[in-house]
């Protein structure tokens, strides 16, 4: 049920909408301290029961009930953002010759070893946004470094730091909340040493667990760095520094998985 100050509000329309929540086509009623308005059994608008906001209302519900109102949905709302994130991401990063960047090939490679894992598609749908978004944080980094003349030494110092950056660019967008873990945690260690925050073992979300794997694996073969000897990796070689660093870096049990799905795709 709704209050009698809101009730006023929409006292035009009690003949044609319902106070409960399916009770009629279209329903207005308060749940977890929201005030929701629902109709063919979906939700099309919610805001905080706040009377400040309750003037609102008689014009949700006229464009409700003619069918005029095309509100986002919260799912609606995050895949257009994530799908908007992920094209700046993919832009900022280089290409390889097939024209994939690293974003684009760790998420690909998310979505068969997400499978390979048994997700179903609703899950697999949501890590592979994940992955997508792991470093999301660079693209603040970017900005920050744009117009500096030492942009690749500046960005060698603060690599840490796009963790924490991804972490607190996605809090400002409530519906991406839920990628925070990830964005923050994949750099994290099995054993306790890696950043931002020095989780280990299964303090480490799992999302963030897998991707970290997919992420090492990935730029092994394509980036060179003096963490893996300055050179690029088959990806036979990649797999054994990988198993090498079994229960420093990454959950053991995800590398011998790992392991087999690379021998299932025939890749090793």
């Amino acid at each position: 049920m709704i209050n009698e100050k809101l009730l006023k509000y929409v006292e035009k329309y009690k003949s044609e909408i319902g106070f409960k929540k399916g009770e009629k086509r279209v329903n207005i009623f308060t749940e977890e301290e929201f005030l929701k308005v629902e109709k063919d059994n979906k939700i099309l608008f919610e805001i905080v029961d706040d009377e400040n906001y309750y003037e609102l209302i008689p014009i949700v519900m006229e464009k409700v009930l003619k069918g005029h109102l095309n509100i986002l949905t919260k799912e609606k709302a995050e895949e257009i953002i994530v799908n908007l994130l992920v094209n700046i991401i993919v832009l900022s990063e280089v290409e390889d010759e097939e024209g994939f960047s690293h974003t684009q090939r760790v998420s690909k490679l998310a979505e068969k070893f997400g499978k390979f894992l048994g997700m179903d598609e609703k899950e697999l749908r949501k890590f592979v946004r994940h992955a997508y978004l792991h470093d999301v944080g660079k693209i603040s980094l970017e900005q920050v470094m744009l117009y500096s003349p030492t942009r690749i030494s500046l960005f060698e110092e603060n690599y840490q730091d796009h963790t924490i950056m991804g972490s607190i660019f996605l809090s400002m967008f409530d519906v991406l909340w839920e990628y925070i873990p990830t964005v923050r945690y994949h750099h994290e260690r099995w054993d306790g040493k890696g950043f931002p925050d020095g989780l280990s073992g299964k303090q480490i979300p799992f999302y963030a667990r897998v991707i970290a794997i997919i992420d090492f694996f990935d730029e092994t073969t394509h980036f060179i760095s003096s963490e893996w000897e300055a050179s690029l990796k088959t990806p036979k070689e990649a797999l054994e520094l990988i198993k090498k660093l079994s229960g420093k870096y990454f959950d053991p049990a995800l590398v011998e998985k790992f392991e087999d799905f690379l021998k299932s795709e025939g890749v090793v």
